[in-house]
């Protein structure tokens, strides 16, 4: 198993493997819904990690209904995550998103 690059230490060995090792990874998911006061959304990481990496996501945009809502990575695996979108004050009714981005990120534990 490769070993992180954040969990390198004094004398270990340069090989291919810890050079090629991904412990960080990133992107972006549009998100599309209509009428919803929550939505999940599956997400697969470009590359698997060997174990459930520690994660963040955020919306994109403030602009607009987006305000009114937070993102959290749920059931996270060393694949991938559900991205879950939910409207923190459901008094405010539904809303419908078109295209709207957040953004994630994904970390092996140190």
């Amino acid at each position: 198993m490769p070993v992180p690059a954040t969990l390198w230490q004094p004398g270990m060995r340069v090989t291919d493997s810890r050079l090629n090792a991904k412990d960080y990874q990133a992107g972006q998911v549009l998100v599309s819904f209509t009428s919803q006061t929550s939505f999940t959304q599956a997400v697969s990481f470009p590359e698997a990690f060997p174990v459930a990496p520690i994660m963040n996501c955020e919306i994109a945009s403030g602009a607009g209904v987006t305000g009114r809502f937070e993102a959290r990575p749920i059931n996270v695996t060393t694949t991938g995550f559900s991205l879950f979108i939910l409207l923190t004050d459901t008094a405010e009714g539904a809303d419908t998103w078109v295209n709207q981005p957040v953004h994630w990120t994904a970390r092996m534990p140190t």
